[in-house]
């Protein structure tokens, strides 16, 4: 392991860390909203034969909480928690996995859950995600403010269907977040581990991919509007991360180093 992370600048290593915290925190907070708390805040479409009631229901919610709790920890600076945390977060979520593997739990889970936390949890563990001003306001501002926007859209998009968020069958669930999540993560750490003479392409290539994850996240199954409330086309996506992904090697390209005013370079 320490002969993997020396191959690395530390610099690198900083921008993957912040990648899997950012990455882990939004969905932890995704789910624990609409999947564990959805069981409370949805109370019209449950009743008490459906599924049991209560935060900690699935063999999910130890992942989610060690997830949340190690942003807090970093938040409060607590750096030494916050690694113990996302280790623990990644240690649940491989019982988690044999757990739903094995056994018939009662809330099913879909392994890909598991299998995305442990990776981000590890992910942050590969440096210090908010060594620099830059990258503490990154993770610190943006994985909340993340959070509550695609909980807010995947919320209106569910229209009452947490009550099957966990294995359910419709647009919004474990499965397809956790898969949508897993690429999204896959092609931030590439962007954040390539150098700066291979960065722009790497932009031009990466970036207009993200449209695939994005679109389903986003928006309804084909942009068809009558399946959820939020009917945008899916051509609307792919034109927006192709112009961006354009963008983005352009401004790599003319700037390998981001930084900002009066603080050291990410």
């Amino acid at each position: 392991m320490n002969q993997v992370l020396s191959l690395m600048p530390r610099h690198r290593r900083n921008h993957t860390a912040a990648v899997g915290v950012i990455s882990g925190t939004t969905l932890a907070l995704v789910m624990m909203v609409l999947g564990e708390l959805g069981r409370w805040f949805r109370w019209n479409s449950y009743g008490l034969t459906d599924q049991p009631f209560g935060l900690f229901t699935t063999f999910a919610a130890p992942a989610l909480g060690c997830t949340l709790l190690a942003f807090l920890a970093l938040a409060g600076g607590r750096q030494t928690s916050a690694k113990v945390l996302h280790a623990a977060a990644a240690g649940a979520s491989l019982i988690g996995f044999l757990a739903v593997t094995l056994l018939e739990p009662l809330v099913p889970v879909h392994p890909m859950v598991f299998c995305f936390f442990g990776v981000a949890n590890l992910v942050a563990l590969l440096g210090n995600p908010i060594r620099t001003l830059g990258l503490r306001r990154l993770v610190l501002v943006g994985s909340p403010l993340l959070g509550v926007l695609l909980t807010i859209t995947c919320y209106l998009q569910g229209g009452g269907a947490q009550r099957t968020f966990w294995g359910g069958p419709y647009i919004i669930n474990d499965f397809r977040l956790a898969f949508w999540f897993s690429e999204l993560l896959i092609v931030a750490v590439l962007l954040a581990v390539v150098g700066t003479k291979i960065r722009p392409w790497a932009c031009l290539i990466l970036v207009p991919l993200t449209a695939f994850p994005l679109s389903g996240m986003f928006i309804s199954l084909g942009g068809d509007s009558t399946v959820g409330r939020i009917g945008i086309s899916p051509e609307v996506f792919y034109i927006f991360c192709s112009l961006a992904g354009l963008v983005s090697a352009w401004a790599s390209w003319r700037r390998p180093t981001i930084s900002w005013a009066g603080t050291r370079q990410l």
